[in-house]
């Protein structure tokens, strides 16, 4: 799956009207008037949706900034889950954070790894769910 058609999903699943940003260097993928969103397609499913720590505290502090709600969106083979970061942003600070060797991007072309920093969101946490059948 790709942005596009995560949020033609998100759009008619939850009425949000989020409309793709136009700038390609943007550390969020989409917005509407009350909200900012990270969008994350993965191949593999995980019982936990990964949030890189980077991603979370910059967007959510320009979701405070912007008077917006930061909407992290996850995508995988099982279904469509999306958390409320500033809902839930206490909890996730409780958890301890992960530091792990990654890809420094998901092009698979790029062999170069990082250490990255994330955090692990529990399926339970998200807001709304949708499972394909």
């Amino acid at each position: 799956m790709n942005e596009l058609k995560t949020l033609q999903i998100i759009n008619e699943l939850c009425k949000v009207k989020l409309e793709k940003t136009i700038d390609k260097h943007c550390s969020y993928d989409a917005e509407n008037s009350n909200h900012i969103a990270e969008i994350k397609n993965r191949r593999t499913y995980y019982s936990t949706k990964m949030i890189e720590a980077s991603k979370l505290f910059i967007n959510y502090q320009k979701a405070q900034l912007k008077s917006k709600t930061f909407i992290y969106v996850v995508t995988d083979p099982k279904g469509v889950y999306i958390f409320n970061i500033t809902k839930l942003i206490d909890d996730i600070l409780k958890q301890e954070i992960v530091k792990n060797i990654q890809p420094s991007t998901t092009d698979f072309k790029n062999s170069k790894k990082i250490i990255k920093f994330y955090y692990n969101l529990k399926e339970e946490m998200s807001s709304f769910t949708f499972v394909f059948n």
